[in-house]
């Protein structure tokens, strides 16, 4: 009996014991926590960064490509993020657009990490295109946008714009990775509004995003590990240092993409600058 007892009571300490790890190493791996830090947060006064993806349709076919430069004050006080995409040509209902440019900026307050501006317009497509977003004084981060002659506004929680991405391009660049971690994002959709529903209202959707475990793949040429990351219908394999070196992804209009990681060329990106649109 006395043993009986005592294997009860012993059983009973280890699932104790087990519940404590479990509360304090696994289950703040599944519930959603601060997104990782955007790596520009992490410039030094005065240090820039600069970053090329190439985007790829579902037949290896490069259809675009985006460059973000990204460089903090050299007070220290704002972080700049500036990101541009072409894409052509793009297919939308009714028309072929030869080249379409998207043009974003991200003014972060470099003491609080804050997003104090969001800047987002499209060029190309015969009208206005423009979201814009700014920080207000009651803690509200309050978006309006404009499509052609219709316009409206949204609102985000003072932190969501922190994790605001680009539904073309979800991911920049994702330090500090453990598997396990889970947070949210909201993805800017804008190419949504111009789809043949007829709704031309332009909304942040919120997406769970978890990092699923490691993978090794070929980049570059070479073997790589990297953190597979999975939110939205999207995958992004992300290696040691926080580089995006692959996304796969769907995009309302464009269908399945590849985005690859790669060198960035400045002449390549003034080019297409001056060039229409």
């Amino acid at each position: 009996m006395l043993n009986r007892w005592l294997g009860i009571i012993l059983g009973g300490l280890m699932l104790l014991a087990n519940a404590g790890i479990f509360v304090r190493d696994i289950l703040p791996r599944w519930l959603p926590n601060d997104p990782p830090p955007n790596d520009a947060q992490l410039l030094a006064p005065g240090e820039a960064r600069q970053v090329q993806v190439g985007i790829f349709d579902d037949d290896g076919r490069r259809i675009g490509t985006s460059w973000t430069r990204s460089h903090r004050k050299p007070s220290g006080d704002f972080i700049i993020i500036n990101t541009t995409t072409v894409l052509g040509p793009l297919p939308l209902p009714g028309i072929t657009v030869p080249r379409v440019r998207v043009e974003s900026e991200v003014a972060l307050r470099g003491t609080t990490k804050r997003v104090d501006d969001v800047d987002l317009r499209i060029h190309g497509l015969g009208f206005p295109f423009r979201v814009r977003g700014e920080a207000m004084p009651t803690g509200e981060f309050v978006c309006s946008w404009r499509i052609a002659n219709e316009s409206g506004t949204f609102l985000l929680d003072a932190d969501a714009p922190a994790a605001l991405g680009d539904v073309i391009r979800p991911f920049d660049r994702l330090p500090e990775l453990e598997v396990g971690q889970t947070w949210r994002v909201k993805l800017l959709n804008p190419l949504a509004a111009l789809g043949p529903r007829g709704d031309t209202a332009v909304e942040a959707e919120s997406m769970l995003i978890r990092v699923t475990g490691r993978q090794r793949i070929v980049h570059g040429g070479r073997q790589v590990e990297t953190y597979v990351v999975k939110g939205g219908g999207a995958t992004a394999y992300v290696a040691e240092d926080g580089r995006v070196l692959r996304q796969e992804l769907t995009v309302p209009l464009l269908g399945d993409l590849l985005l690859l990681d790669e060198r960035y060329d400045a002449e390549a990106r003034e080019a297409l600058l001056h060039a229409a649109p």
